[in-house]
Formats: structure tokens, sequence, C-alpha cells
């Protein structure tokens, strides 16, 4: 009997989108016994399990659809992100390599997986911020930034580390690449203002602080920065 794997793929569907999980399973579980090890059953199992947080069973199934199928990019995919849920991200990354190395892909699945794991190496950074080890946060915010360059946030905790631990060129350079990225974003002027102010490059600062001043009404440190500097000597 030939499988309808179309009509198994809109039922599992339908039982995820109602939370129906255990459903789910049951058919694809099924269809597996009747039909044998098949990568595309193998990977909605995978996904199945992903849903309801059973990580190490999904990561069985991803991988036995990449046993089948080598090439199968969702599964490959789909195992790792899987590991970015648990933190593995040596592993995500070791998995997404061997895939850009053998599958062409399209930009949107890349980039989905990649911030996945550049959120890692930020949330990383974030403790490391926060525990007083800014080298070991430096280091893992240039890996998130490595992986996935559009994160403003990111490129402003750099250079925030960068400026407190006085290395004041490299910094300049992070709030300055994070306008160019994102011109919009009030944070990375008002510290790009603290950065040049430390440099005395005055009149450079006041125009930043302004800046952001106007695109983010709502905060008070542009508007006391612009005070101070009326009142410092030249």
């Amino acid at each position: 009997m030939r499988i309808d794997f179309a009509e198994i793929q809109q039922k599992v569907r339908i039982y995820h989108s109602v939370s129906r999980f255990e459903a789910a399973e049951k058919m694809l579980l099924s269809a597996i016994d009747e039909h044998g090890s098949m990568a595309n059953l193998h990977n909605l199992l995978g996904v199945t399990f992903h849903k309801q947080s059973k990580f190490a069973d999904a990561i069985v199934q991803f991988t036995k659809a990449l046993k089948i199928n080598q090439n199968f990019v969702e599964a490959g995919l789909n195992l790792s992100a899987t590991f970015c849920d648990l933190g593995r991200y040596d592993d995500a990354k070791s998995v997404f390599s061997e895939i850009l190395a053998t599958t062409p892909l399209n930009k949107k699945q890349p980039d989905l997986v990649l911030g996945r794991l550049a959120n890692q190496h930020a949330e990383c950074g974030h403790l490391y911020a926060q525990s007083n080890l800014p080298h070991e946060a430096i280091n893992e915010y240039k890996r998130a930034l490595a992986l996935y360059e559009r994160m403003p946030d990111v490129k402003i905790a750099l250079g925030q580390l960068y400026f407190t631990t006085a290395q004041y060129d490299r910094a300049l350079y992070e709030f300055q690449d994070a306008i160019r990225m994102f011109p919009d974003e009030a944070e990375a002027h008002l510290w790009l203002g603290v950065c040049l102010w430390k440099m005395e490059r005055r009149d450079h600062a006041v125009s930043s602080w302004e800046t952001s001043r106007n695109l983010d009404a709502s905060n008070t440190l542009p508007v006391t920065y612009l005070k101070f500097s009326q009142l410092s000597p030249t």
C-alpha cells in the first residue's frame, strides 16, 4: 500500500494546531510501523516531540531522518534548532555547518537557525557580563555577532564592554556600526555620544545626544547629558 504522505502531514498539522500531540504521535508511529522508516515520518515525529519539549526524543527522530536521507535540509535544521533549545550550540553549529557544506539553502531557513545560535552566545555573554567577567562576555558577544550581526542590542552591549574596559576605539566602531545598520536606534546614538565625549570629541558627542533625544523622547538620559555638556568647561 502506497503511503499518502501529504494526507498524513495535513493531519499532523491539524493535531498540532489543537495541541493533540499524543494523537499525532500515535498516527505517525502507526505509519512508521506499517510502512517502515521514512525520513519524512521521522522528521514529523521529531517536530511533534519538540512541540512538547521532549527534546531528547525529538533529537532521536531528527537523527533517524538524517540517517535515511543525509540531504534532508528540514530535518537538519530542526535538529540544529533543538540543540539550540538545549544550549548545546556547539552541536548545533556542527550540524548546521554540515548542512551548509552539502546543500544550497535559501536565506530564510539559515537566518532562523543562525539567529537562535547567536542568541545562545548573547545570553552567555549577558551572564558573563553580570558576573563581572567582561573579557569572557566580549568573546561571547563577538561569537554571537559573527553568526548573526543584525542584533543592535548585542552590538551596543559589546560596545559598552569595550568602553568600560577602556577600549574606546573598538567601542566607537561598534556604536557607529550599530547606527549604520539601525540608524533609528536611540541607544546607539546615546552611547556613541558618551564614547565621543570621553575621546574629547565634544561637538560630535552633543550631536549624537541630540539625535538620541529626538529619536526617543521618553529617555531622559540624553537630556541629562546635554545639560551636563553645557555646564562642562570646553
